[in-house]
């Protein structure tokens, strides 16, 4: 917590040089992600509904635009366990509406809340792994039935973002432990969550960006550079 207090002023320039190599700025992966979200719950017939969604571990508050522009009915409950982020998210995003901000102690939501969605974007790489069943299992709890969680990794098969995560540098990701989707499927699936499908995105760099429109076709092969699960709770 005190590391991410302490660098989250310039969280976003640590991004962004994180990601410098794939030749896109740090909004395409915050955006795609909400398209993601957008594209599932459309295909469900649950897009047009007032939804309660969570952002479980928003950081410094990049996602929340993106998830109004592509969900505009949510209500949208945004947490951290860095305070210093949450004052920088509340600033970034302070002409937002339906938009909240809280810390908190990376396990107990401070919500009385039963949520439609949980959004959760590159997180649990930074969470120990000791931790993760425990964590899964509370945010199974606060899922209304029928609920989705959304679960966003980047993909150690994947041989650029292994290179990328080796050579980087910035103090956020220096102790990270990426996720294998298997593994991934596995504590999901000891959270209660039973059905869990997965999907693999980012194939291309910048500089193919005209073979992005492909990448819909390419959801089942594992070497995206990128993975998210959508579970349902039954």
């Amino acid at each position: 917590m005190a590391l991410f207090d302490k660098f989250a002023k310039n969280y976003d320039d640590g991004h962004a040089k994180a990601v410098k190599m794939s030749g896109f700025e740090p909004s395409y992966f915050h955006e795609y992600k909400l398209r993601e979200v957008a594209d599932c719950l459309r295909s469900k017939w649950l897009l047009d509904k007032r939804l309660k969604l969570l952002n479980y571990g928003c950081g410094t508050g990049n996602s929340e635009k993106y998830i109004k522009k592509y969900l505009p009915n949510a209500s949208v409950y945004s947490i951290d366990v860095s305070e210093e982020s949450i004052k920088v998210a509340r600033e970034k995003n302070k002409d937002l509406s339906d938009v909240r901000f809280e810390p908190f102690d990376g396990i107990s939501i401070p919500f009385d809340i039963d949520f439609d969605v949980i959004f959760i974007a590159n997180v649990f790489h930074h969470i120990k792994r000791e931790n993760h069943v425990k964590i899964l299992n509370g945010l199974h709890n606060k899922l209304a039935s029928g609920g989705l969680l959304f679960l966003f990794e980047l993909n150690p098969i994947n041989p650029l973002t292994m290179i990328i995560a080796i050579n980087n540098d910035y103090r956020f990701d220096k102790d990270s432990k990426l996720l294998n989707p298997i593994y991934a499927r596995k504590i999901l699936e000891r959270s209660g969550f039973t059905e869990n499908e997965i999907r693999y995105t980012i194939f291309f760099p910048q500089f193919l960006s005209f073979l992005i429109p492909c990448e819909k076709y390419l959801k089942k092969f594992p070497l995206g550079a990128h993975y998210y699960y959508c579970a349902l709770k039954i």
